[in-house]
């Protein structure tokens, strides 16, 4: 390989790798190392035996997450049940996504502007929630391996998909069951409608037609089968929302027509500016105005529309499908989102930094997208060029708001690390010396919303075992939070 070659691919890599570093200096200055919120539920469901056979075989295993008993087997065992090993099984999720983005991008030479735009919206701190909250990290595992899924089925797509690649392909779906949860149904659908597509088309390459209907055929059962599984599994578990309503669909929509579109209007502005930067945009207790709110999700969902025609005037489709397999898996997010969480009855629920894992997915989709029709061929004609024009100066708009909505919200939450591991650290303090308080006054220290006495339980387990905060040999005492 000639210097100039690996100069050329270096380009490629220099930027996500400052990413994952990046993100991972914000882990270390945000982020303390203990437990709680939805961590009090998976120690007294899991804790301390994890090697217990009857705590895996269960009808519902499927709704559990699979991968996450061999990592916590591994996280009790070699890291006495550490939040901050979570955490970077986040960053790893994160980094496959890199990966994946930048090996497609390499290889249709995606130009630089471009590639900062894709790096920033990826290594964007709207996601600070799913990174410091380390009991998600499969989530953004699975969104990672969905990435893989989407590149393999680009080369099918292409033609240019091995053997072994094709079989990859197809087991893609099942190796899914392990990480995905819940978003099994968005990538599964994503796949099953792609390849549906891609057998009315016959794939980009028509000589190729006949092979590659049978492999989008193959995946429609695979992804068929897979979530048909989940939803057997789905059957037999038993979910717990606290704050949920007990209203139906319908009352709902009779007593608030307009709370539906609006809370799924609001999941794409939370796609470019976190909930928190929302409520403090200009100055702490200076919200951006509601209605704001609301145009900029209407402006981000015609994005999708935009990107949709662009893919498509662009001459695209003969040459990838990743680009539109994102955006579908993005959209689907947003529909999927909107539908399990309306019963909190919350608008800026849809806001939830939580979720911008999710959203990125779309955003993704639509960047690569404008990348790559800005890099067309001019028209010939007069008429087409300026309408081209018009079409390029749209997507840059976009691509511009997109990015400092992102970078705001960066610049914003990087301010509010040290807040963050102070209050992680007041967590710590609050554990260790737990016998002080009542038992409502830990559970709204350790943001657990649910039964005390279980929180309690949770403790004695940890104490007993001596994990997480317990496992450190000194620690000095803190004055308990709130408490002279």
């Amino acid at each position: 390989m000639r210097l100039g070659e690996k100069l050329h691919i270096l380009k490629y890599m220099i930027l996500p790798a400052t990413g994952i570093l990046f993100v991972l200096f914000y882990i270390q200055i945000a982020g303390a190392d203990v437990v709680y919120s939805d961590y009090i539920r998976l120690i007294n469901e899991y804790l301390p035996d994890v090697a217990d056979p009857s705590k895996f075989l269960v009808p519902d295993i499927l709704t559990r997450i699979p991968a996450t008993y061999l990592a916590r087997l591994v996280n009790v065992s070699t890291f006495s049940y550490s939040v901050t090993f979570d955490r970077i099984l986040s960053v790893l999720g994160l980094g496959l996504i890199a990966a994946c983005m930048g090996s497609y991008m390499y290889r249709h030479e995606i130009g630089f502007g471009w590639q900062t735009a894709i790096w920033i919206v990826l290594f964007s701190l709207n996601k600070w929630e799913i990174l410091l909250n380390g009991s998600a990290w499969a989530h953004m595992v699975s969104f990672g391996f969905f990435f893989v899924s989407y590149l393999l089925l680009d080369l099918v797509w292409i033609g240019e998909a091995s053997v072994k690649q094709e079989f990859l392909l197809l087991a893609m779906p099942f190796f899914m069951l392990l990480f995905a949860g819940e978003y099994i149904a968005s990538y599964a659908c994503t796949l099953i409608l792609v390849c549906l597509f891609g057998m009315l088309t016959g794939g980009a390459n028509s000589w190729a037609g006949r092979r590659e209907q049978t492999i989008f055929r193959h995946v429609i059962l695979s992804a068929s089968a897979s979530l048909v599984l989940y939803l057997f599994s789905r059957h037999y578990a038993v979910w717990e929302h606290a704050g949920a309503t007990e209203l139906g669909l319908r009352e709902v929509i009779s007593r608030a027509p307009f709370f539906i579109p609006k809370f799924f209007m609001k999941t794409f502005a939370g796609a470019v500016i976190g909930q928190e930067t929302i409520e403090n945009f200009f100055a702490p207790g200076a919200p951006l105005p509601n209605r704001a709110v609301l145009i900029l999700g209407m402006l981000m969902a015609c994005t999708y529309v935009l990107a949709f025609l662009l893919y498509f005037r662009g001459d695209m489709l003969e040459r990838t499908i990743f680009p539109m397999v994102l955006l579908i898996s993005g959209f689907a997010n947003h529909v999927l989102v909107t539908m399990g969480r309306w019963i909190f009855l919350n608008e800026n629920y849809a806001l939830s930094s939580r979720y911008g894992g999710q959203f990125m997915i779309g955003l993704l989709g639509i960047l690569l997208i404008f990348a790559m029709y800005e890099r067309r061929q001019p028209s010939y004609r007069r008429r087409g060029a300026s309408r081209r024009r018009a079409l390029k100066a749209m997507a840059l708009l976009v691509t511009v708001c997109i990015v400092f909505g992102n970078c705001y919200t960066t610049y914003q939450e990087i301010r509010k690390a040290k807040y963050r591991e102070a209050n992680y650290e007041r967590m710590a303090a609050a554990l260790l010396s737990y016998e002080e308080f009542s038992p409502e006054e830990l559970a709204a220290a350790l943001e657990w919303h649910k039964d005390p006495q279980e929180l309690l339980n949770a403790v004695k387990i940890l104490q007993d075992n001596k994990l997480n905060v317990f496992s450190r040999p000194v620690f000095e005492e803190e004055p308990a939070p709130g408490r002279n």
